[in-house]
């Protein structure tokens, strides 16, 4: 995707009402994917800290969540697609080993976004055991 069409479908979504957008993904294991796909009509803060900040806090569990794919299947997935290869795949490694989670908002229409990427680290303690299994074998 250009960025003529980039621009395209960041007015399609403002003529559709949309302000504000959340993509939550989640990975682990080899494999990560982008699990949802939030959007809000409500005016956002002028201040774009402020403004990330509400997109953040949109919850997929609430009844009254808004899902793009409900809006619109296509412009779902091209904004899936256009996250995933051209600024998910670059972030920390956030689908392999332990994997990560983490939101991505964007301010519709200006394209401007900020991620919250999570990375999960196993910690690991090691013991050493020395005996003898004769010993062991005379209890």
């Amino acid at each position: 995707m250009n960025e003529t069409m980039m621009t395209g479908l960041l007015i399609q979504l403002a003529d559709l009402g949309v302000t504000g957008i959340q993509i939550y993904y989640e990975g682990s294991g080899d494999s990560g994917c982008i699990e949802e796909i939030l959007y809000t009509t409500d005016k956002l803060p002028e201040n774009e800290e402020d403004a990330f900040d509400k997109i953040r806090s949109l919850d997929a569990w609430d009844v009254e969540s808004k899902h793009l794919k409900s809006l619109d299947s296509g412009l779902s997935s091209d904004i899936e697609s256009f996250a995933t290869d051209k600024i998910l795949d670059d972030l920390e490694n956030w689908w392999n080993d332990e994997g990560g989670y983490g939101t991505m908002c964007i301010l519709v229409p200006s394209g401007k976004y900020d991620i919250m990427n999570s990375i999960r680290f196993t910690k690991v303690d090691t013991y050493q055991h020395v005996g003898s299994l004769i010993n062991k074998s005379l209890d």
